[in-house]
């Protein structure tokens, strides 16, 4: 066994198919079946289940993977800490919570530093994105706090080695159609969304409430969809009376056919960043983490016209 194989594995598992996994690693399908072939032998047991579809991981196979992918990162953390220390990074990642404000964010901090040429924007949970951060995988981190999920998430940022910078406050906003019985309401109350469908972001560890994207309690919704894509979280709006929460920091081109209404409440959410208290960030996220201050300034700009 080694680390090359261990990440055909990951590889395998998150493409769902070798065909899929071996373009991405830029290796030949048979060489990755083989490799596989050789790891199933060692391990005595089988890994993957070809079927018409894809391919799916045994049930021991998924406790493998599971324990493969903690190591891949781990691997990959500790050499891009330690292997070729000098060498310039030329990729700029940052890992985030699914925001409407990260396209005019990213575009405006190219046009204004075109020197950057390569960027990675890491759309998953919120337990990914502490873990991308505390790894090196991603510089920074966006999320949001408020005092229903502080606690939790800081004492997990405790325990990986991280802190967080408060950039700006925001209102819980709720996402509905245009055309929705709600739409030309002002403002909503929770009495306002009883019962009615709810769409969020999926996340990994749904047994932790701090770690939800949703700004809200959705006890009692009558149907909840799960999603992890924003394009299918529109989609699902538009075509449903369901709603979903955000931070309503959106400009014009952002969501189309959604109306953006905010939600009276007391959660006192704040947009922070996250990174690792032990390291020193890079020009260019300095400049970035810039550009996301004067981004949010002009909504406070707005607010206080």
């Amino acid at each position: 066994m080694n680390i090359q194989q261990l990440r055909y594995i990951v590889a395998i598992a998150n493409s769902g198919t070798f065909r899929e996994a071996a373009a991405k690693l830029f290796v030949s399908q048979p060489s990755l079946s083989v490799s596989v072939k050789d790891l199933e032998e060692e391990l005595g047991f089988q890994i993957f289940t070809r079927t018409t579809t894809g391919t799916v991981l045994t049930s021991q196979g998924m406790n493998f993977y599971e324990q493969a992918l903690e190591v891949v990162k781990s691997f990959d953390s500790f050499e891009n800490r330690y292997a070729k220390p000098n060498k310039k990074k030329r990729q700029f990642s940052v890992a985030s919570q699914h925001y409407d404000f990260l396209p005019p964010l990213l575009t405006a901090f190219s046009d204004q530093y075109p020197e950057y040429k390569d960027f990675r924007i890491f759309e998953t949970t919120t337990a990914q994105i502490l873990d991308e951060v505390s790894q090196g995988h991603s510089e920074i981190g966006i999320i949001y706090m408020n005092q229903q999920n502080r606690k939790g998430i800081l004492q997990r940022m405790d325990k990986l080695g991280l802190e967080f910078i408060e950039m700006i406050p925001f209102k819980t906003h709720i996402y509905l159609r245009q055309d929705h019985p709600l739409a030309q309401k002002k403002s909503l109350s929770m009495a306002d969304l009883k019962g009615l469908e709810t769409v969020r972001f999926t996340q990994e560890k749904d047994e932790y409430l701090y770690y939800s994207e949703n700004l809200v309690d959705t006890t009692d919704s009558s149907l909840m969809y799960n999603v992890t894509d924003r394009a299918t979280l529109n989609g699902i709006l538009e075509r449903t009376d369901a709603y979903a929460t955000g931070s309503g920091f959106l400009d014009s081109r952002s969501v189309n056919g959604i109306t953006v209404i905010p939600l009276d409440d007391e959660l006192d959410n704040r947009m922070v960043y996250v990174r690792r208290n032990s390291s020193h960030l890079s020009t260019c996220a300095l400049k970035f983490i810039n550009v996301m201050f004067n981004y949010f300034e002009t909504f406070q700009t707005k607010e206080s016209l």
